[in-house]
């Protein structure tokens, strides 16, 4: 090998040392996070048929569309005292901090919450129509248990993570559209509050088997 190999050998080793020891103080840097747990419900407002609506969508209307979607309802979600976490594609993830309590007004503000999203849709889709873009239609999802907060060293946004975070993914689909699906947890604490209706789920795939409920929540009539 001439030392001009060598010397070139022994850069290329020398840059990759460099590359490996700097990913790694990366991945370091996002594992320093704290973490609590806490008794939370947690809330996913997921966009029905996004995929099919936009699949045809310049790039600019797309954004457009989710940013309506998303922005609107997150806009709701936080007036009615829940924080959110993230989006996650076409769906919003969120908390309420207020439920740590355990008191029966912190959980009514949940099911408020969830029917001031559902009444935003024909805003939202006026705004939509305005632009040219379709109309929506979302679920909405809601559990009330223990999860992990998290903080993340390069974020200043608390992270979630836990079973109800779970549930509450697995149970989206099985909402209406324009409608509300709650676990088990969440209605416990708020199966007396007046106004709404609960309906259980029956046959549901993946919770049947394991004896975890499930409701449709209505207003009452």
């Amino acid at each position: 090998m001439s030392n001009n190999d060598q010397y070139r050998t022994h850069i290329a080793a020398e840059a990759g040392a460099e590359h490996d020891t700097k990913e790694k103080q990366q991945i370091d840097l996002l594992l320093q996070f704290f973490s609590s747990t806490r008794n939370y419900c947690v809330g996913i407002v997921d966009m029905v048929g996004s995929t099919a609506a936009t699949m045809k969508m310049a790039p600019d209307k797309v954004s457009r569309f989710y940013s309506i979607f998303l922005n609107g309802l997150a806009e709701v979600v936080s007036r009615n005292g829940a924080v959110v976490v993230k989006n996650i594609g076409d769906s919003l993830l969120y908390y309420f901090p207020a439920t740590e309590s355990g008191e029966a007004l912190a959980f009514e503000q949940v099911l408020r919450c969830c029917f001031a999203m559902i009444e935003k849709g024909p805003q939202l889709n006026a705004l939509l129509g305005e632009e040219g873009l379709p109309e929506i239609k979302y679920r909405i999802s809601c559990e009330y248990g223990a999860v992990v907060v998290a903080r993340m060293s390069t974020s200043s946004v608390n992270d979630i993570f836990g079973s109800p975070v779970n549930m509450c993914s697995k149970m989206n689909p099985l909402a209406p559209p324009c409608g509300v699906v709650i676990g088990q947890g969440l209605y416990e604490m708020t199966k007396n509050v007046p106004g709404y209706a609960f309906s259980e789920v029956k046959g549901a795939p993946m919770f049947s088997e394991t004896g975890y409920s499930l409701y449709i929540v209505n207003m009452a009539q």
